[in-house]
């Protein structure tokens, strides 16, 4: 008889090890579809097409926006991260630029110019995605109007860091950075489960 509950112990916990496996395989699965889908929607964003039936693609694919904002995490967690390697989370770093100890200096707009660009067009992306009447309605129900302000700023802040980044001037980099990563904390103290 224990022989048998020890065996039947066993089977459960190998069941249940191999459930949350295929779970969590799963969740890295969308999380990787929602990354593509936002790439693929950064690139049509840039050729200056049509992108209303793409948004409307990820819109209907993706119930939550977990996925489609997990981009902004470092590689080794799954997202797109920046600088070498993907290694820094693009939201964190963001915010870290628009802070008043952060120096911006020749050199580091150099070396984060594309990471930098990139990070504004994924924001502009998954703020064109955030806006629709889903999200808005699965995640505002208690101020719409807020909702679609934030989104709305969000993508003034992307439009914003990607022109600084340009130009190359670091007052307007950490300006822009400070305006777009506000979007993002401002949205979260209010919106986030």
């Amino acid at each position: 008889m224990k022989r048998r509950a020890a065996i039947t112990f066993t089977a459960a916990l190998l069941g249940l090890g191999f459930w949350s496996l295929t779970a969590l395989s799963a969740d890295d699965d969308e999380k990787k579809a929602a990354q593509e889908a936002v790439l693929k929607l950064v690139e049509a964003m840039n050729k200056g097409g049509d992108v209303k039936g793409q948004i409307a693609a990820i819109t209907q694919k993706f119930d939550e926006l977990e996925p489609i904002m997990w981009v902004y995490k470092p590689k080794k967690k799954g997202g797109i991260g920046m600088g070498p390697n993907g290694v820094d989370d693009i939201e964190l770093t963001i915010g870290k630029m628009g802070g008043p100890k952060y120096k911006m200096t020749p050199k580091k707009i150099a070396d984060l110019k594309d990471d930098l660009i990139r990070a504004g067009e994924l924001s502009k992306a998954i703020a064109a995605i955030a806006e629709q009447d889903k999200y808005a309605q699965n995640y505002a129900k208690k101020d719409l109007a807020k909702w679609k302000n934030y989104t709305k700023d969000m993508k003034k802040g992307a439009d914003e860091l990607i022109q600084a980044v340009k130009s190359e001037n670091a007052d307007k980099i950490k300006k822009a950075a400070t305006n777009l990563s506000k979007s993002c904390t401002d949205c979260h103290s209010d919106f986030r489960e």
